[in-house]
Parts: C-alpha cells; sequence; structure tokens
C-alpha cells in the first residue's frame, strides 16, 4: 500500500514539475493575460482612468484576447517552440503599446506591463532576442507618437531611450537564462552519470543475495568500480582517523602509494593545520586519539547527521596545496555499527582556474569598454564647453541626458573591475590618518542633493571631536556613498536616512539607518553575494545590479574590520561598518563560486 502510494506520489510530482520545466505557451502568456484582464476591469470600473483612444484601447485589448487564444491552441497542439510560438510574446508588445497608446500615452497607467513579454522574448536562446526586444519595444512606446505626432521632439526621444532600456534589461535576462540552461544541462548529465551509477550499485547488491555466485561477481565488479574512481579521491577511515581504503584517485591526487596509505596513516595528515583550525570549536585542544580538533568537529558533525561538504585546500605528499571540495560521511553496517567514516574529495583545480579566468576576462573587457567611454564623456564635455560654437537649450539637454548614461557605464565597469580585483585577491590600500567624522558628514553632503529629490531627511549624526583611524580614505568613503546611496533608494518620501560614528572597543563604528522598506530575514545572509538583490528591491522596481553591497563588505574586509546589518521589513534597515583601531595586514578572501 505505501509502495503504491509513494508511486502515485511520485507520478503527481514528475507530473507538476514537467509543467514548470517546460512551460506551455499559455502558462507563458499568463501573466501578460492577466495583467491585461485586470487593466480592461480597471478601465471599465474605474472611470478617472484615462481612455484617450477608445478604439486603439480596445483594439490591444483584442490582441491580447487574440494571441491568448493562440497560446491556448499551441498548448493543445503541444507546440512549446518554434517561430510561432515566439511571434505571441511579439504582437503582445505591439497590443500592450495600442492599450498604453488608447490610455494616455507616456502617461498611461499599463506602461510596464511592456516588460512581461520582453521578458518572454529575452529568456529565449540568442542573441538575436535582445535586439527584436529593442525593436518591438520602440514601435510599441512610439505609437502615441505615431498615432498623434507630436512637436517636441523629447517625445520621440523617448521612444529610443526606452527601448535602450528594455534591450539593456533583455540582454541581462538572455545572458541569466543561457547561464541558467548551461547549469541545467550540466546538472542533469550529473545527475543522470550518479544515476546510472546507483542504479549499477543497486544491481550489484541485488546479485549478493541471490547466491554465492553472484556475491563473487558483485565483488569482483565492486573492486573494478573502486578502481574505476580516478576523478576523486576517496577514503575511508575508521573511527580515530586512521585511513583502511584508499582508491586510486587518491593516489592521483594526494600523491601516496596504496600500500603506504593503509601502513597506520592518519587522513588528518593531508589537510593544513590552519585550514582545519577555521572547524574547531574555541579552546579545543587535540582528542585524545590524537586527531586534529578541526577534523574531529567535522566527524562529530556527520555524526550528529550535518551535511559536511566544504570547500578546503588538501596537502599532498609532495608538500603542495590543492583546492577541493571534501565530503564526510559515517559508514556502518547492517545492525547500525559505526564502523567509521567515508572522505570524498574532489580536485577543482580546474574550477578555480576557470574562475579565476573568468575574473582576468571581465578586466579585460571593463579595461576595454573604459577607454571608449572615457573619449566620450571627454568629447561630450569639449562639445558643451565650446565657446566657439555655443550649443542651443535642446543640445546642451540632449548632451546632458548622453553624459549622464555614459557615466553611469563608466561606474558600472568601474564596479566590475573593482570586483574583479577583489575576488582574485588584488585589492591595494593606500592608508592614511584620517578624520572619520569628516568622511562621513562629506558622505551626507554628496548624498544631500538624492536625497532632497526624494524627499528624505538626510543626517550626520557624529561626534564634535575628531575621530582618527588609519583608513584609505578614498575606499571608506566610497563604502558610505554605497550605503547612503542604497538607503536613500530604499526610504520612500518623508522617511529619513542617517549616518553616524561611534568609538567602541578596539575600533570605530561606521553605521547608516533608514526608515525604508526593510529586506526580508530569509535573504539577509544574501546580501553580500555578488548581483543578489532582495526580493523588496524588485518588489519595489529599485534600480541597480546588485554590486554596490559586495564591494562595500570587500573595502571594510581589506581593511581589517567587519560588517553586519539589522534589518526588519516595513520599518527600516542599519548596515554597521567596524574599523579596527590599529591597521592590520588582511587578505581579501577570495569569493567562492564553486
Amino acid at each position: 500500500m505505501n509502495t503504491t502510494t509513494s508511486t502515485v506520489q511520485a507520478t503527481m510530482e514528475r507530473g507538476w514539475r514537467r509543467y514548470f520545466d517546460e512551460p506551455t505557451p499559455l502558462m507563458k502568456q499568463g501573466p501578460t493575460a492577466i495583467a491585461v484582464g485586470v487593466a480592461a476591469v480597471l478601465m471599465w470600473a474605474i472611470p478617472n482612468i484615462p481612455v484617450t483612444d477608445p478604439v486603439v484601447a480596445v483594439l490591444g485589448l483584442v490582441t491580447i484576447a487574440a494571441v491568448t487564444a493562440l497560446a491556448a491552441v499551441l498548448s493543445v497542439r503541444g507546440v512549446y517552440d518554434g517561430w510561432v510560438v515566439m511571434l505571441i510574446p511579439m504582437i503582445d508588445i505591439l497590443g500592450l503599446g495600442a492599450i498604453r497608446a488608447g490610455t494616455g500615452g507616456p502617461a498611461s497607467l499599463f506602461s510596464s506591463f511592456v516588460l512581461l513579454p520582453v521578458i518572454w522574448i529575452a529568456a529565449a536562446p540568442g542573441r538575436r532576442q535582445v535586439i527584436i526586444v529593442g525593436v518591438f519595444s520602440s514601435v510599441a512606446l512610439l505609437m502615441p507618437n505615431l498615432i498623434d505626432p507630436p512637436e517636441d521632439p523629447v517625445a520621440w526621444l523617448r521612444g529610443v531611450i526606452g527601448p535602450l532600456v528594455f534591450a539593456t534589461v533583455g540582454a541581462i535576462v538572455n545572458e541569466l537564462s543561457r547561464l541558467q540552461r548551461l547549469r541545467t544541462a550540466q546538472a542533469e548529465a550529473h545527475v543522470a552519470e550518479r544515476t546510472e551509477a546507483l542504479a549499477a550499485k543497486q544491481a550489484m547488491l541485488e546479485q549478493l543475495t541471490a547466491s554465492e555466485q553472484q556475491y563473487r561477481s558483485l565483488s569482483e565488479s565492486f573492486t573494478s568500480l573502486w578502481n574505476s574512481i580516478t576523478g576523486q579521491a576517496v577514503i575511508a577511515t575508521d573511527n580515530c582517523g586512521t585511513i583502511t581504503a584508499w582508491n586510486p584517485g587518491a593516489v592521483r591526487l594526494l600523491g601516496m602509494p596504496v600500500q603506504e596509505a593503509l601502513a597506520e596513516v592518519r587522513v588528518d595528515r593531508f589537510f593544513p593545520s590552519h585550514v582545519l583550525a577555521q572547524f574547531a570549536l574555541d579552546g579545543a585542544g587535540r582528542s585524545e586519539d590524537g586527531l586534529h580538533p578541526g577534523l574531529r568537529a567535522l566527524f562529530d558533525d556527520a555524526d550528529a547527521g550535518v551535511p559536511v561538504d566544504s570547500h578546503i585546500d588538501v596537502a599532498t605528499v609532495g608538500g603542495s596545496t590543492v583546492p577541493a571540495r571534501v565530503t564526510v560521511t559515517p559508514y556502518q553496517d547492517s545492525d547500525g555499527s559505526k564502523h567509521g567514516y567515508l572522505l570524498v574529495i574532489t580536485d577543482e583545480t580546474r574550477a578555480v582556474e576557470v574562475a579565476r579566468m573568468k575574473d582576468e576576462f571581465v578586466g579585460m573587457i571593463s579595461h576595454e569598454l573604459r577607454t571608449p567611454l572615457s573619449a566620450i564623456i571627454g568629447f561630450l564635455d569639449l562639445l558643451k564647453n565650446d565657446p566657439a560654437q555655443p550649443l542651443s537649450v535642446d543640445q546642451q539637454e540632449f548632451v546632458g541626458i548622453i553624459e549622464r548614461n555614459a557615466q553611469r557605464l563608466l561606474n558600472l565597469v568601474g564596479d566590475l573591475l573593482f570586483t574583479a580585483q577583489v575576488e582574485s585577491g588584488r585589492f591595494p590600500l593606500e592608508r592614511a590618518e584620517a578624520d572619520v567624522t569628516e568622511l562621513v558628514r562629506s558622505a551626507v553632503v554628496s548624498a544631500g542633493p538624492h536625497a532632497q529629490r526624494e524627499g528624505i531627511d538626510i543626517v550626520a549624526d557624529v561626534p564634535t571631536t575628531p575621530v582618527r583611524v588609519s583608513v584609505d580614505s578614498g575606499r571608506i568613503g566610497q563604502a558610505l556613498d554605497n550605503l547612503l546611496s542604497n538607503a536613500i533608494k530604499f526610504t520612500g518620501e518623508g522617511g529619513r536616512v542617517s549616518a553616524s560614528v561611534r568609538q567602541v572597543d578596539g575600533g570605530v563604528e561606521l553605521a547608516v539607518r533608514d526608515t525604508g522598506v526593510g529586506i526580508p530575514e530569509d535573504e539577509q545572509g544574501m546580501l553580500f553575494t555578488r548581483f543578489f538583490r532582495a526580493s523588496t528591491a524588485t518588489r519595489n522596481a529599485v534600480p541597480g545590479v546588485g554590486l554596490g553591497l559586495t564591494i562595500t563588505r570587500a573595502i571594510v574586509l581589506a581593511h581589517g574590520g567587519t560588517m553586519d546589518v539589522t534589518s526588519q521589513e516595513g520599518v527600516g534597515t542599519e548596515f554597521r561598518m567596524l574599523l579596527p583601531a590599529a591597521p592590520r595586514t588582511e587578505v581579501i578572501p577570495v569569493v567562492d563560486r564553486r
């Protein structure tokens, strides 16, 4: 009975997973259809929503309804891919553009709906999708101008800037989708490989119970399988850490022959002491059996059922270290008697090298982008300040728009270069004694205009006497600017942002507090991950790429300090940077992306 129930549950789970892994055109069309349905209800129920051109608005609604019906037909027929399916979001954009044009044009309440089919198109394979997004969103945004051409050229410019923004979003979504598809394919291949190996082992176990002859056959097959695992070091130990089994993968990775490894060698000799020390409990010494306290702590975690899966360096017989992934599990016989532990060590040298090459590539591309951007900004400055050929008011406005966006790109390139430096461990500091209260005041003054535009009160809560610390003033100022900018972006009109300085034991605490939307508790642990954005940011459409906090934390760590956060949704957030009073040399840890 239980087997039947489990089978039914597994079948239902596979069915649901199939729908989400391979969504039908109707599922993809669902968000757009629902949004347009809500828009239609709102237009009918709320007279205050302007309908400037009912014919165009109704045409847009009918268009969306028609392609939704097409999506349903294709879903029933099992057509999930192809140019016919991709026509649906393209027509969606045009239909939404018509709804936008018929409900106030640029001021329409439903302008943001265009983003829904944009994401559908951008998530499809191929770079051409980004071009399609730019072309169709341009048509959609220019539709009001085509129906009723405006006299102001700025209105036409919106049809250029808007599609550029949509194309940029589309490029990001397209790249993330490509990476996700790649990771999914790799994961599926890995699962298939592991599933095949597990199936082979299960078959061997079934043969073991059949007869003595099958048992001998299984034993020989297992020995062959054990000897064939050369890509991973598989090591078995007794309860005291003494090696009892040593596969060819361990010989290849760690350089010790099987006979020597089985001669009363303990496994902790292959882990540097300073690496194991990070797992040891405070004040713990070597156990009675002489095992390193860090490795004993890992064994205790495995006994307690805690998954032990860590990225640590292992030491070879030759004295070199190898980056590796280590898993530890206890092994026991059928009656529950524990015999020791099984360690599986995977060489991740190649993964680390790939990560390094990726960082070098990012750095190279960023350098290549910085040069033309700097030239563009320089020539724009010459264009604005040429007394021989002064610009008109409109031309100055256009040049200003170009200059702001070029500067924004230049800042993003700088952030990418900075994160590449941090992750490669090459992060120089130019320390000098500085008054951190003055750094905070300057950062608050710089953020003042932004806060004033948003209707936010911003203050500096600092002591009247100087607080001097040996820091890199430019980097600490950058960290404060990042935190203040984030605080302003996440705080609504009428809110308050404050930056404070407080002397604590052994150091100085710089804090930035806001009364904004806050951060969910389950997401706070990921705030300092590169490109991570909290759900409150995406929900409130707060702009950003998720690099600011990563950079800020790296700056604090480089000064030998620590950084933490306290936040509550709907109440506000406080970020604290604790800088040591006495400078000490710090190694910036490379962010683990394995």
